[in-house]
């Protein structure tokens, strides 16, 4: 079945089905700030709908083109937006792709990592609860560029509803010709499988996602190649994370000029918030600015002690200009890999989590103290530096709340910090210090207080 004749079939088919009475995912419009790519269907959709996906996006029109120009011009087409990949380490789309297709190999795997890795973010629920098709129409196009004929999405396993959408939609896609053999008449054959994974912030890693894939326990491992080149069952395996595949089928639709197409990021807004919400901005927005946009008002009304950017393993960033070279920044930041690297964090989940109460509100020792403990018990234990390092960091902050601690104690963590970063496989492990590094550069008068005056600033 050609594209024209696939939608003129889908227009009959919507034609006869009850109304759509909107799209059903969680993401809030909270006002002009937004630019949507990625999340560009949600609010005009039935993500429920395959025909629906079809008619009112002109759904699967990118894979259409896709085969119509051949695997190198859509890489190409990737090339010239200077798409980044959005799961966080901002590695460019295009040349991962490319480094796949050129891995000569009899057989080729994509995994699309769909897994919210923490509880604060809420990417891939919302997408995949509001727009799957967006996702799997991506993902057919990067199994195509690629040369694979087998791709699998990884999902949190209790997104139970998520998951009834995709299996309902790949079912839809196989009646309509967009999976299994020939796709849209071209000589192009590929399936995809929905892979229910327990979500955490290892299972997120790409070696180990490949793990849990080849039904092994979820750990990352050391590896010589890359996953593009020696991945799944050790072949050539692309990984992308859903956002990323979201935006690539707005490119080939023409729907995101190539300018646009990689400056927009996901980010979930949570922590002591009015409303916790999920929104598409900008790339360059600053931190504080978003903030703002989204709860309507300033920041001193808001009553901002930090933010913690990119996810658990983000350094917290805060009003005003942090000591030259310490780890952390600014609200001023803005929302580009480039910034947010060079305050010594990631972009990660892109989480912006709020933490309130005022300067003087909430004690920074304490702060980092909950945000080393999470990671404590998010930690796989596989590094020594990652597993030990994690668990004497909380001891010893617990030690300087108790004000059991010394200054000399603030070098040694200093250099666990520093042991983990450079003994760990994993980005858990390497960023692991941010949160304790920013909120030592951002906040050093609050552990003075505990260190040498023997009280808690909050408690006052």
């Amino acid at each position: 079945m050609d594209y024209d004749r696939l939608k003129a079939e889908a227009t009959a088919r919507r034609a006869g089905q009850e109304p759509v009475c909107g799209a059903r995912g969680a993401v809030v419009d909270v006002g002009a700030f937004e630019r949507r790519v990625a999340l560009r269907n949600l609010g005009r959709v039935d993500p429920g709908s395959i025909e629906d996906y079809i008619v009112t996006c002109d759904g699967y029109s990118g894979l259409h083109r896709a085969l119509s120009i051949g695997r190198e011009a859509v890489i190409a087409e990737l090339e010239k937006a200077g798409l980044r990949g959005r799961g966080g380490a901002g590695y460019l789309t295009a040349l991962k792709w490319r480094t796949c297709r050129e891995a000569e190999a009899d057989e080729k795997f994509v995994v699309c990592d769909a897994i919210d890795a923490h509880p604060w973010t809420r990417t891939a629920q919302t997408l995949l609860g509001g727009d799957p098709h967006s996702v799997l129409e991506g993902l057919l196009i990067g199994a195509y560029a690629v040369g694979a004929a087998q791709c699998f999405l990884c999902v949190n396993a209790d997104y139970r509803e998520q998951i009834a959408l995709l299996r309902d939609a790949l079912d839809r896609m196989r009646d309509c010709g967009l999976l299994g053999h020939g796709i849209l008449s071209s000589e192009f054959s590929c399936d995809v499988e929905v892979c229910a994974t327990a979500g955490s912030l290892v299972a997120g890693e790409e070696t180990a996602l490949i793990r849990i894939l080849e039904g092994k326990q979820a750990l990352p491992y050391l590896r010589f190649e890359y996953p593009a080149v020696q991945g799944l069952h050790e072949k050539p395996t692309l990984v992308n994370n859903l956002e990323t595949l979201a935006v690539v089928s707005a490119l080939l639709q023409g729907r995101a000029g190539a300018p646009m197409a990689g400056d927009t990021k996901i980010v979930t807004i949570c922590g002591d918030v009015e409303r916790e919400m999920t929104v598409e901005v900008p790339l360059g927005m600053s931190i504080g600015a978003l903030l703002e946009a989204a709860e309507g008002a300033s920041l001193g009304e808001l009553g901002v002690k930090a933010v913690q950017f990119g996810g658990p393993t983000g350094a917290f960033f805060a009003a005003g200009s942090p000591a030259s070279g310490g780890v952390g920044g600014s609200l001023d930041t803005p929302i580009t890999f480039e910034h947010i690297e060079a305050a010594g964090s990631v972009m990660g989940s892109a989480t912006l989590r709020v933490v309130g109460g005022g300067p003087d509100g909430v004690c920074a020792v304490q702060m980092a103290r909950d945000a080393m403990a999470y990671l404590q018990e998010q930690s796989c234990g596989k590094c020594t530096s990652c597993r030990e390092g994690t668990l004497q960091l909380v001891d010893m902050l617990d030690d300087i709340l108790d004000s059991r601690a010394t200054a000399e104690d603030l070098e040694l963590m200093l250099e666990l910090c520093e042991a983990m970063r450079t003994g760990s496989i994993c980005g858990l492990g390497k960023n692991a210090g941010a949160p304790l590094l920013s909120a030592l550069t951002l906040f050093g008068d609050d552990f003075d207080a505990h260190l040498h005056d023997g009280h808690c600033p909050a408690k006052e």
